[in-house]
């Protein structure tokens, strides 16, 4: 290494290491072709080069087709399933947090809590 006396610590040695490994680094980088600046003062054109196509309007909806429930769907609120289906979601959330607090509860064992019942005098009262 250029520059490496024998008397330098290690911790000098090895910044003088990371030194050149980061120049071998910006080197090889360098060694591409890098892109010209840019040139924000000259005008490449007076027309602009070509104009954008018009932007398309979306696909006409369909219309939808006669119902065959009279109207059911409208009373569940459209696309969230009906009563009953929310009704059932609600006792599967329910009945799924009851689970995993029960899982938790099996996991973690009984609960051993000691209580030491004193009276006003600090005698222990069995």
């Amino acid at each position: 290494l250029p520059g490496f006396s024998p008397e330098l610590s290690t911790s000098s040695a090895t910044a003088h290491i990371m030194v050149l490994r980061l120049s071998i680094v910006r080197a090889m980088a360098a060694g591409g072709k890098a892109a010209p600046k840019p040139n924000f003062g000259a005008r490449t054109s007076a027309t602009p080069k070509q104009a954008l196509p018009a932007v398309q309007p979306p696909p006409p909806m369909a219309a939808p087709g006669p119902q065959q429930d009279g109207g059911a769907q409208q009373a569940g609120g459209g696309g969230g399933g009906g009563l009953g289906y929310q009704i059932l979601l609600a006792f599967g959330s329910m009945f799924g947090v009851i689970m995993a607090m029960q899982m938790v509860s099996r996991f973690l064992g009984p609960r051993r809590i000691t209580v030491v019942h004193k009276d006003s005098n600090g005698n222990v009262i069995q």
